[in-house]
Parts: C-alpha cells; structure tokens; sequence
C-alpha cells in the first residue's frame, strides 16, 4: 500500500509543479511582451539619417527682345519690387506678379492680389 500511495504522491506534486510552472511562465511572457514594445518605441525614436541632397536647381535667366531692347525679367521684377516698396513701405510682399506688355513698352504688376494702373514700370 505505501507503494501506491508513493505513486500517487509524486503523481500529485508532478501535477501541482506543472501548474506552478505555468502561473510562473504566464508572467514572464506578459514581461517579455511589455518589453518588447518598449524596445521598438526606442528604435523608433532613434534620429533618422539626413535626407539626400537634391540637386542645385541651374541658373536660369529670362529675356525679352523687342525693338531693338534686350530685357532681363528679373530685371524688370526687382524694378516693380522696388516701385511698390517706395510707394507701399509699410507693406509686405508676399505674392507679384509681371505682365510685360512689349507693344506697349510696359509692365504690369499686381501685389497680394491688388493691381492698379499706377502699378506700371515703362521698358
């Protein structure tokens, strides 16, 4: 009989070790998983590497030829830049656009949306 009750025994504590080791695995995958999202917050805060340089845009130059004048359009925009400024100082540009009228041997320029006659630069 002490036999079987040895067996019966060691069945018993095989059988409580198992649950034991399965209360205490259940933690240590719940730690494991809390660190692991903590690890890819980390890498997800590392600096990213510098973006790739873009290509220096070419100098490029517009020009009006008309009786007999050759014209520079930046030319022209810094004159009409100019012109507002002087009449406008406590305004800031932030939009101009040009109309170069070459029959009229003019041009035209609109500042944040506003145009005027008296916005005119003659060529």
């Amino acid at each position: 009989m002490t036999a079987v009750t040895n067996q019966k025994n060691e069945a018993a504590e095989k059988k409580t070790t198992k649950r034991a080791s399965a209360k205490t695995a259940a933690p240590k995958a719940e730690k494991k998983a809390v660190k692991e999202p903590v690890k890819q917050a980390e890498k997800k805060a590392a600096p990213r590497r510098a973006a790739a340089k873009k290509a220096a845009e070419p100098k490029a130059a517009v020009h009006f030829q008309f009786e007999g004048k050759d014209l520079v359009a930046r030319d022209i925009l810094d004159q009409a830049m100019k012109a507002y400024q002087e009449s406008h100082p406590e305004t800031e540009i932030k939009t101009i656009e040009l109309y170069v009228v070459a029959n009229e041997g003019a041009a035209y320029y609109v500042v944040n949306g506003e145009a005027h006659d008296d916005f005119k630069i003659l060529l």
